[in-house]
């Protein structure tokens, strides 16, 4: 009686299994210890294109795909595997687990994820869009704060006009040929210019005094107060992306409409160095805090929101790193604070 009673448990536990994978979004398929099919489900033959009949082997189309991988599995130790596989221009995710530990009976899980990854093409088409449009506003900023020195030289006559013209003329010229270089870089096809190059030695203070000079420049109505080392403060970093990250805070201090901007730089004991840009603006509100590092997060209609997001990513490609402390209260204001590691070999 106990037989037949677990016998008939056995039984329903079966049925109800049989129907619960027949019913699922991948495809399964069970083979024995000499690879013949012991069970498979509609999605698995929907998923390889071929009927798999229960107690054959798999077709010569589909074996030719799985079998030598079913062959490495069966003879490993493994209890667990999975590998991707092309089948007529779609892409699969496999899945192999043995029945139980030491036993050469495979269960194959089967999914086509053909669909999933033409979307994060998509999406990383989109995020690199994003970054090149990133990297094209920053060369504009510096161009735009030039050209409006330029004009304000032109109406004052205490000013050596040509010199503001030789200096302004060749930022802008400079600025232009990185334009192009990031025109380039998108034509063939490859990440955001200095996402992946690996930090060298900068000179941190000589940066911060080139970028808070610029904004002098543009800025009006503005209290700046620097202090900034007089001597060479080498760190990891790259030069023309750390000058964009710093470029980057203090226009996010001047669009909280800061009356006064401080920026600080300093040597860490151990080497290295760190800046802090803060500002007397509208502030951040702490529930809002946590988020502006995210990708286009942005507390200001305008903007794309990827001037935070990239320059931590940057920071911490270097070895440093970057925080945030804010209140809309009062006092009230911004402080960033980024800390970069020693120069390589330093």
């Amino acid at each position: 009686t106990e037989l037949s009673e677990g016998r008939a448990a056995l039984e329903a536990a079966e049925r109800r299994l049989v129907a619960t994978l027949r019913n699922v979004a991948s495809g399964v398929v069970a083979v024995d210890d000499g690879g013949l099919v012991t069970f498979t489900n509609p999605r698995a033959e929907a998923i390889l294109g071929a009927a798999l009949p229960v107690g054959a082997e798999m077709p010569s189309e589909v074996a030719a795909l799985l079998l030598d991988a079913l062959r490495q599995f069966q003879d490993g130790e493994a209890d667990e595997g999975a590998i991707e596989l092309e089948l007529a221009g779609r892409r699969l995710n496999v899945r192999l687990a043995r029945l139980a530990r030491g036993v050469r009976r495979v269960v194959i899980t089967l999914d086509d994820v053909t669909e999933v990854t033409r979307a994060e093409r998509v999406i990383a088409w989109g995020e690199m869009a994003r970054q090149v449009a990133h990297e094209i506003k920053n060369p504009l900023t510096p161009m735009r704060l030039g050209m409006q020195h330029l004009r304000r030289a032109r109406r004052d006559g205490r000013v050596d006009f040509d010199q503001v013209l030789e200096e302004n003329t060749a930022r802008v010229l400079a600025e232009i040929d990185r334009l192009d270089e990031i025109a380039r870089a998108f034509s063939r096809y490859g990440t955001a210019p200095m996402a992946d190059e690996p930090a060298e030695s900068v000179d941190v203070a000589a940066i911060a005094r080139d970028v808070l000079e610029l904004e002098r420049m543009g800025a009006e109505g503005i209290l700046w107060d620097a202090q900034i080392p007089s001597g060479e403060l080498p760190a990891a970093a790259r030069e023309r992306a750390l000058r964009d990250v710093l470029l980057n805070l203090l226009e996010n201090a001047r669009h909280a409409h800061a009356h006064r901007i401080s920026v600080i730089v300093r040597a860490l004991p151990d080497g290295g160095a760190e800046f802090e840009v803060e500002d007397d603006g509208d502030g951040i509100p702490d529930h809002l805090l946590s988020r502006v590092f995210e990708p286009h997060f942005s507390t200001r209609t305008s903007g794309s929101g990827l001037g935070l997001a990239i320059s931590r990513r940057l920071i911490e490609r270097w070895g440093g790193s970057i925080r945030a402390e804010s209140s809309t209260g009062m006092p009230h204001g911004t402080k960033l604070v980024v800390r970069l590691a020693p120069p390589p070999g330093g």
